[in-house]
């Protein structure tokens, strides 16, 4: 790697790590809470009030893609299902989840079922995920440089992400793209496992969120589709290979504390993920950077 290399993944490394700094130390963007023991309104569950027929429920969500198809599904179904959402921001899934063991939120739908059970793990926190899953932030790999996969040179440079479950994924397309072969029956795969590497790929970890930044002084990048989609790129055209979502094992979906899986409310709004009308919407707006879930 260059020096102009070097010095470009060293300043956005800085950068990034000084935005997680503020991120991670920040509050929830919509903290509106309802005063039930003045309010005349009858309080039926946590977080739930109900308002003549509708009843009201709180998700937590990142802000692209999961809080845009929400907002589509509070706009365009939850009137007619009877019920009132409330949108809740967050930019840190450790806050999200958080919230959601604190009671804060009813729900969140931000994470894929992996990246659950091992916060789970790590947190003594059980929550319970909904399948089938909504939405795939498909893993692309995206060149400035080239323009199809043949043209990738020996020694090329390729970004993938440095957390274990997306560098994993960006890995296993680089496999079913023919560029190297990873050892069998492995889960997680890391670089380690490269079995074959015919073009001697030198691979780097980087945090997902330089991957856009990066992009140009690389040969290959693997990116997740929600960075895609806050890049401008578009996955259907722009992508030179593509995560399938015939396997969605990273597809986000709603999740809840283990226990109240069975709450109409949460019951009725995944319901309201999995309609049509909401698998129509993500095709439309997102042309392949996020992918619904059959």
């Amino acid at each position: 790697m260059n020096f102009q290399i070097k010095r470009r993944f060293f300043v956005i490394a800085v950068a990034s790590f000084t935005a997680t700094v503020f991120t991670s130390c920040g509050s929830l963007q919509n903290n509106n809470t309802t005063n039930t023991a003045s309010n005349p309104i009858a309080k039926t569950a946590a977080n739930t009030v109900v308002t003549g027929t509708k009843e009201k429920i709180k998700i937590g969500v990142t802000p692209v893609p999961a809080g845009e198809i929400l907002e589509f599904v509070k706009k365009n179904l939850a009137p007619q299902a009877g019920l009132d959402i409330e949108i809740v921001t967050f930019n840190d899934s450790v806050q999200n989840n958080t919230a959601l063991k604190d009671g804060q939120i009813d729900t969140n739908y931000f994470q894929h079922i992996p990246f659950m059970e091992d916060f789970g793990k790590r947190k003594n926190m059980k929550m319970y995920a909904f399948t089938p899953q909504i939405h795939l932030n498909p893993v692309g790999i995206f060149s400035k440089r080239h323009k199809s996969l043949a043209e990738v040179p020996q020694n090329a440079l390729v970004a993938i992400p440095d957390d274990v479950s997306n560098a994993h994924r960006a890995l296993k397309v680089l496999e079913e793209a023919k560029l190297i072969e990873l050892k069998p029956n492995v889960q997680p795969v890391s670089p380690k496992d490269i079995t074959k590497n015919p073009k001697n790929l030198q691979i780097k970890e980087i945090p997902g969120s330089q991957a856009i930044q990066t992009l140009p002084d690389v040969d290959l990048s693997g990116i997740t589709g929600n960075w895609v989609v806050q890049s401008g790129m578009k996955t259907d055209k722009d992508a030179l290979a593509i995560e399938s979502t015939q396997n969605p094992l990273y597809a986000v979906t709603l999740t809840t504390l283990a226990g109240k899986e069975k709450d109409p409310r949460i019951q009725k709004l995944y319901k309201l993920l999995r309609d049509d009308k909401v698998k129509q919407f993500i095709k439309n707006k997102y042309r392949g950077a996020v992918l619904p879930i059959p």
